[in-house]
């Protein structure tokens, strides 16, 4: 029987892959709908990288959603943290920093909120 930590670990998992393909795939159209303006070449290599990353973290929630669950909450609260400093001293990033920092942010809430209801160590 899976529990229910297991069950919200494999939600979250298949919101951040369809995050991640999304970001692959209108990416692009996503920044100009956020920023008002084309992304930069660099901004978009950033946004595929994270699609990739959000693609790759979301399967292996999926997967194997008790595994690595330490290091996934690592990865969000890192790219959250990131994304705060980035908002407040980049005001042209602002708007797609913070809704990047509130993406990453709410996956590291659902990890952490799993180990809660299921009660099991973070390994």
């Amino acid at each position: 029987m899976t529990d229910r930590g297991t069950l919200m670990i494999r939600a979250a998992g298949a919101l951040g892959a369809s995050w991640g393909a999304l970001l692959l795939a209108r990416g692009d159209a996503g920044w100009r709908a956020v920023e008002h303006r084309k992304p930069s070449r660099g901004e978009g290599f950033v946004v595929d990288v994270l699609g990739v990353r959000h693609l790759a973290q979301g399967l292996a929630e999926l997967i194997v959603p008790q595994r690595c669950r330490p290091l996934w909450i690592f990865v969000d609260l890192t790219h959250a943290a990131s994304m705060v400093v980035l908002a407040l001293v980049n005001p042209d990033r602002r708007r797609v920093a913070s809704i990047s920092a509130g993406a990453a942010l709410t996956c590291a809430t659902v990890m952490l909120a799993a180990k809660r209801v299921s009660g099991a160590s973070p390994s």
